[in-house]
């Protein structure tokens, strides 16, 4: 089946593995610990929830899988195996495919390495957050930066990619010590970055440890000096930036990832799993309990609609909207600025059948004038000053 051709449309999988070993100071996903006699009954409730979406007759293609969590490293490889198969029995499959999946450091050995390659897994993407180990210790990482410098290069010797995950702004961090993180794994050269900046999200560890004032995290001010350190740095070393927090060597993009800024359709497998798919957002309840209870049975349903109102009417929905003209639209210029290729006048009028610049040139004429965003003949995207105030422009699109 051929991609490319008009009635196909390119469809991604993520699918959530909630279990962690330990659970970071920083972390508001959901991720459990403890809970690991469930996994055999919840690997059985994520197989059915696979071939319950199961789309086989359709214009759908599946050109990438990804799975996240949660640490999908720390469970049984069967089960990571397991999952590939029964996507590739229930969806059509591109024979190229990106299917990643996340691994944390400690988990790596040549071995699992191997397996995770033989199942089919073609890129890989390691959370090593820091190389300084009393950072990685304050944040409740199990590992140290001997540990993930060497989980790197095992998973290089096998994969032709691989991507890291670091934070900036942690605790106690100096932008020495973070510019030390950057330098060391460049010299490993990994194919992709992911550089986020540390929030303190509400009900974690951490925001407790800020609010008591026993710890201190970056302020705007320090945060930004990282941010900018990291595109320098990076750039100067070849990682094209192609997202706010994205840098990839050429032809390393992540594929799966793009789907989200650009809108493009994926179902999200999994307790607490997000999907977007024939305009309609919604996602799974996030309690591994309810998930193994109502898909330790098999469900059976027609079409992707079909689907959908049935989870939704069996209150296994958090989230569950129809995506509206206006919502399109909001979503479509905040997603796009992320992106280094930024805003497209043409295509924008292709989509939505407005003039970008009738409707939005007087919101943004403020930015353009200081630099922050660019114009050009048919784009709009930010400087690289301007990406440090990418939420304000897109806040600009809402008023």
């Amino acid at each position: 089946m051929d991609a490319k051709l008009d009635n196909i449309s390119n469809l991604g999988i993520y699918v959530h593995i909630p279990f962690c070993h330990t659970k970071c100071t920083y972390c508001d996903f959901n991720t459990y610990t403890g809970i690991e006699n469930s996994i055999n009954d919840f690997s059985q409730a994520l197989y059915q929830e696979i071939e319950f979406w199961s789309i086989t007759n359709s214009n759908y293609i599946v050109n990438s899988i990804f799975i996240g969590g949660g640490t999908p490293s720390y469970i049984d490889q069967r089960i990571i195996n397991n999952i590939i198969e029964h996507i590739k029995g229930n969806f059509n499959l591109h024979n190229k495919s990106e299917i990643t999946i996340e691994i944390n450091p400690e988990d790596v050995t040549h071995h699992k390495a191997l397996l995770w390659e033989k199942s089919g897994i073609n890129r890989s993407s390691i959370g090593i957050q820091s190389l300084d180990d009393k950072e990685l210790k304050i944040i409740n990482r199990r590992h140290n930066a001997n540990t993930a410098i060497n989980s790197l290069k095992t998973l290089q010797s096998i994969f032709d990619n691989c991507s890291v995950d670091i934070i900036y702004g942690l605790p106690n961090q100096s932008i020495n010590s973070y510019t030390n993180t950057l330098n060391k794994l460049i010299d490993e050269q990994p194919d992709h970055f992911s550089s986020y900046s540390l929030q303190v999200e509400r009900g974690t560890l951490l925001e407790k440890q800020v609010t008591n004032k026993n710890l201190e995290v970056a302020g705007d001010e320090l945060s930004a000096t990282m941010y900018e350190k990291t595109m320098k740095v990076l750039k100067e070393n070849g990682y094209e930036q192609y997202e706010i927090s994205n840098w990839s060597l050429k032809g390393k993009r992540s594929l799966h990832n793009m789907k989200y800024w650009k809108l493009d359709p994926y179902i999200g497998i999994g307790p607490g799993a997000h999907s977007y798919i024939n305009n309609k957002r919604f996602s799974i309840v996030k309690s591994p309990k309810r998930y193994i209870d109502f898909f330790g049975q098999k469900q059976n349903k027609k079409s992707i609609n079909e689907k959908i109102e049935y989870l939704n009417n069996n209150g296994m929905l958090d989230l569950y909207e129809n995506q509206t003209k206006k919502n399109h639209i909001i979503e479509y210029l905040m997603l796009r600025l992320r992106l280094s290729d930024g805003i497209s006048k043409k295509e924008f009028s292709e989509y939505f059948g407005i003039d970008f610049d009738n409707s939005y040139y007087n919101k943004i004429k403020k930015y353009i004038e200081n630099e922050i965003l660019i114009k050009n003949s048919d784009r709009y995207y930010l400087s690289e000053k301007g990406k440090l105030f990418a939420n304000e422009v897109a806040e600009s699109f809402v008023e």
